[in-house]
């Protein structure tokens, strides 16, 4: 058999990608401006979990699937919200089924405004929205199955309790149990298929162009953003919004989650510490509205900073369980390899960085593969780790990572992050090639040699990797 060619990869001689608006939502953090002061202060943002039930299923020594180790997390509280007096938002538009549809529209309103566009520009020409977005329920779904399986499994219990009692009696009491759930209208059952996500918000706004929904686990940001740039490639649009939504963490899904992260019952999270016990979860979302570079420049737009590309990677198969150090270390050797660009050049990199031992483990290896021993020339990559301050967005992870470093490049600033106390023995050591700043730092860079790069990695528990390259645009403030 012959085997297939491999053409050449030319994201090096297409456009950059410039970040020209951000929205943003987490725990605390009502703004992009709020993100970096937040950054720049290391405040944490952690709260016990907005359930007053919460407590009730709490223990840290119990292997029960309906208990966790602690009620804390990173959670949007009261920031879980939509301005009523949008422009864009009708009259009947505000109900129980749509309201993570809602609590997007805000934020992409927020990143439209803070590009400079109004809400229904006729300046953006065709608008497309890539949505990193995929609950396992919604009151949509959590509707739907109550009136169908959960119905069928109430009758099947009445009879086996009650044998005793009349049929008349059982059909009375399942009618009575039926006509006290919600009700399933037609407009529930769109809300319950994610694809219609983002087709309802573009709608919102008048957008015309692609409107699509992505699902790869933690890394769905990164699929957003790669989606979105594609789109301006490729000239499906001249204006695109890539966006990740990770909305309320009910009880429910709390528990699954800790079924698949180690949660820690400590206050909180210590990414890259020697005794790091665990994550905890966090809420929010994020809005990136992107341009073509040359089209921003064009038009005089303030741009963050550029984006060089996105890379996904997955497990080569050999093992039964993926490989995590390997994952991570392709998805960021590919996107330098698909940018012709070399991994010395970038100063500052945004790490999953959980707080869970194994894989903080796995994502230093990595580093240490890519990033060698630092010199005159190559002074030692700096290191961020968001979670240790807002917990695992999960599906909105990355789109905080990127936002961070996005500000970091357009203030030419190396973001402190919390130093564990006693570090990992592979940044501990005096010669390692990364280190955790402790302290905000001006980025000293010549431009000579290359223009300020940050990176971004992420990393799902199913064997997904990825690595968003970030560079400084010569006109940033």
């Amino acid at each position: 058999m012959q085997t297939p060619k491999i053409m050449p990869n030319t994201i090096k001689d297409m456009d950059d990608i410039a970040i020209v608006g951000i929205g943003c939502r987490f725990a605390a953090i009502p703004d992009v401006a709020a993100l970096w002061e937040q950054t720049m202060a290391c405040q944490s943002a952690f709260s016990d979990h907005p359930d007053p039930a919460a407590t009730q299923f709490t223990d840290p020594d119990s292997q029960r699937f309906d208990r966790l180790p602690t009620t804390r997390g990173a959670y949007l509280h009261n920031l879980y919200s939509v301005d009523p007096d949008l422009p864009i938002l009708a009259s009947d538009d505000v109900t129980a089924e749509s309201t993570d549809e809602l609590f997007l529209t805000q934020i992409v309103a927020d990143s439209l405004r803070d590009a400079g566009f109004t809400l229904r520009s006729a300046s953006l020409g065709h608008v497309s929205l890539s949505v990193g977005y995929s609950p396992p329920f919604t009151p949509a779904t959590l509707s739907w199955l109550l009136q169908a399986p959960l119905s069928a499994q109430i009758a099947t219990l009445l009879q086996r309790f009650f044998p005793s009692e009349s049929e008349r009696n059982r059909n009375a009491l399942q009618q009575h149990l039926q006509h006290s759930l919600p009700p399933v209208p037609k407009l529930l059952l769109r809300h319950a298929h994610h694809h219609a996500f983002a087709a309802h918000i573009a709608n919102r706004f008048g957008f015309m162009g692609p409107a699509i929904v992505v699902n790869a686990g933690a890394v769905w940001a990164m699929a957003a953003i790669r989606s979105a740039a594609d789109d301006l490639r490729l000239h499906r649009c001249d204006l695109a919004l890539a966006a990740a939504l990770q909305s309320p963490l009910p009880l429910a899904q709390l528990f699954g989650l800790a079924q698949l992260h180690e949660f820690t019952s400590k206050s909180a999270p210590t990414p890259f510490g020697r005794d790091a016990s665990g994550t905890l979860p966090g809420e929010g979302g994020g809005v990136l509205a992107l341009r073509r570079r040359r089209d921003a420049e064009r038009n005089g737009e303030r741009i963050y900073a550029v984006i060089k590309d996105v890379a996904i990677t997955s497990s080569d198969g050999t093992a039964r369980e993926p490989d995590t150090a390997a994952i991570i270390s392709s998805a960021i050797a590919t996107v330098f390899r698909n940018t012709a660009l070399l991994p010395e050049t970038c100063a500052y990199l945004e790490t999953h960085g959980t707080g869970i031992a194994a894989t903080d483990d796995a994502e230093l290896s990595a580093l240490q593969s890519l990033f060698t021993t630092p010199s005159e020339y190559r002074p030692r990559l700096a290191l961020g780790a968001s979670k240790a301050l807002s917990g695992h967005c999960f599906a909105a992870a990355g789109m905080l990572g990127v936002c961070k470093a996005a500000c970091a490049l357009n203030y030419k600033i190396i973001p402190p992050t919390v130093v564990a106390s006693p570090l990992h023995q592979a940044l501990a050591a005096s010669d390692a090639p990364f280190f955790l700043p402790a302290e905000p730092r001006p980025w000293i860079n010549s431009r000579v040699l290359a223009p300020r790069r940050a990176a971004v990695n992420a990393w799902d528990v199913e064997g997904l990797g990825a690595c968003c390259l970030l560079e400084e645009h010569p006109e940033a403030l």
